[in-house]
């Protein structure tokens, strides 16, 4: 046997490289990668704060989008609007008053009639009229709104205002209820997320600061009308990024991320000296581990033959999961003697294992899961669900393709099958690669999606099934066919699979038994 092919010659020869080279290599490449690499680090670092402060401000306001679109269906407030009178007012005025009670903050809440004259607000002070106003046009455009920083015609004071429309029973918006938010409280949070050598400062759609942190500027957030960091927003290339950049003669690397909700721009901002002393303290550290690599080789020797055999280990526990029918990941086992050629058989039998699998996992007709497979893949999403899926929605969809069986006795079966894998692939462009989409046999299909962070996105996932079926053609024809949906929320209908497939199974039920072509949920005002 070669001597390269020899596991002892191998150790002999590892021994001896451990001994001068891996000092010398790790202070070098440690060196080179640190310079190279430290800026990406802290762009991701400065990418990752921004996403937390993002995520805090997007669920501040959905919450208060959430109180005020219960309020705005109140029949009190609807009724008042249309005819104010005083023996309402109180009632009226204590609604509102309870957003306070809520969110435990004491943020203005205000009615405002289409006539753009505020009715009611909740601080005393006097009402106005908000003619001019952008927040009270999106209201009156039946649109939800965050306006960007603007002074209180009340107050003086410089807020934020988030409000909804108010409509009538025809869906036509009649006035606006309004929370407005002190710019105090956003800045504090953001004073909590930053360190001495990083901070944060967030703009509006106009370049205006909202709040900030800048240890780098000098002036009182209050001054910032001309958009002091607005060119940071004009440097941007697309939603999220990072440039370098200076801030009054300080060399930076700002790293912005735009928030969807409010379409405000997030930045950290942290100065190149604190990166340039992270790399010298990173050397440091590299050198000091090379130094200590070198006085521990032969105490370590014992180790070495431990990490040689670790092949055999590798190759043992892959073959007890074949035998046990546990999946197992590739064997990653570069050698050329015995060890490797054994590496390579496993590896043959775990892919023609996995290929068994996954063809018992699949419908053979349209490739799309089987129902075995469809009904774990939703009892494991349901079960991450109930264990972290705060704050987000999961929605399953029963798709039964209406008139199918007729389509298939009068052109035969031949046609019915390109039928159901046409509707299949175009189905599967309709969703993410982690949605789970089943066929269930015949013409029933299943839909699993979760993640969703509104129900706007369950309905039009709703409506795009419902289009997938209605312009499908099959060899340049019409195929005649539409698709009735019955979809269950989670958590509204339940957490347990079997509760929300029943759920959805009934929703099915009753479009079918309404003229089917539509879907409904549990709570919907109409089939859709």
């Amino acid at each position: 046997m070669a001597i390269t092919r020899s596991i002892r010659n191998k150790l002999f020869i590892l021994l001896i490289i451990m001994g001068a080279l891996p000092c010398i290599i790790i202070i070098a490449v440690d060196a080179w990668e640190m310079v190279r690499g430290l800026e990406e680090v802290a762009q991701k670092n400065g990418l990752l704060r921004n996403s937390v402060i993002s995520e805090h401000v997007t669920e501040h306001f959905r919450k208060n989008f959430h109180v005020l679109h219960e309020l705005a269906l109140n029949p009190m407030i609807i009724e008042y609007i249309n005819s104010p009178n005083e023996n309402q007012r109180k009632s009226v005025l204590n609604l509102l008053h309870d957003t306070n009670t809520i969110f435990h903050d004491r943020n203005m809440a205000a009615l405002t009639g289409a006539d753009a004259m505020q009715l009611i607000r909740t601080d005393g002070s006097k009402l106005v009229n908000l003619t001019g106003r952008q927040h009270f046009y999106e209201a009156m455009r039946g649109r939800d709104f965050i306006s960007d920083i603007i002074l209180s015609r009340s107050t003086g004071e410089r807020i934020v205002v988030v409000e909804v429309p108010v409509k009538d029973r025809l869906d036509r918006p009649i006035g606006m209820l309004q929370r407005n938010f002190n710019l105090d409280a956003i800045n504090q949070f953001i004073q909590e997320q930053v360190t001495d050598e990083i901070s944060v400062i967030i703009i509006d759609r106009e370049g205006k600061t909202i709040a900030h942190s800048d240890k780098f500027m000098r002036f009182e957030i209050e001054y910032d009308e001309v958009g002091r960091y607005k060119f940071i927003a004009d440097s941007a290339v697309g939603d999220t990024g990072t440039i370098r950049t200076k801030i009054d003669g300080v060399d930076v690397l700002a790293s912005y991320s735009r928030n969807w909700l409010t379409d405000w721009i997030i930045i950290t901002v942290q100065p190149y000296s604190y990166i340039s002393r992270q790399v010298y303290f990173k050397i440091t550290e590299a050198a000091t581990i090379g130094l200590l690599m070198l006085a521990l080789v032969c105490a370590t020797a014992h180790i070495l033959a431990i990490k040689a055999t670790k092949p055999i280990i590798e190759i043992t526990n892959a073959a007890d999961k074949i035998v046990k029918g546990n999946k197992i990941e590739k064997l990653e086992i570069d050698s050329d003697d015995e060890l490797g050629q054994m590496a390579a058989a496993f590896n043959k039998i775990r892919s023609a294992r996995d290929a068994y699998q996954l063809e018992s996992e699949l419908d053979k007709l349209t490739k799309l899961y089987n129902k075995s497979t469809t009904e774990n893949i939703g009892k494991m999403k349901l079960k991450t669900f109930s264990e972290q899926g705060a704050g987000t929605i999961m929605a399953l969809y029963i798709i039964d393709l209406d008139h199918f069986k007729e389509a298939n006795d009068t052109h035969g079966h031949q046609f019915g099958d390109k039928v159901l894998v046409e509707f299949s692939r175009n189905l599967r462009k309709k969703f993410r690669p982690n949605d789970c989409i089943g066929r269930f046999g015949g013409d029933e299909f299943v839909v699993i999606i979760d993640n969703l962070p509104s129900m706007d996105i369950v309905i039009r996932k709703a409506r795009d099934i419902k289009n997938v079926a209605a312009e499908l053609t099959i060899d340049g024809r019409s195929a005649g066919i539409t698709a009735s949906i019955g979809v269950a929320i989670i958590p509204q209908d339940g957490l347990d699979y079997d509760t929300v497939f029943n759920a959805a199974d009934s929703a099915l039920y009753h479009v079918k038994a309404n003229g089917r072509n539509g879907f409904y949920y549990k709570g919907a005002d109409a089939i859709g």
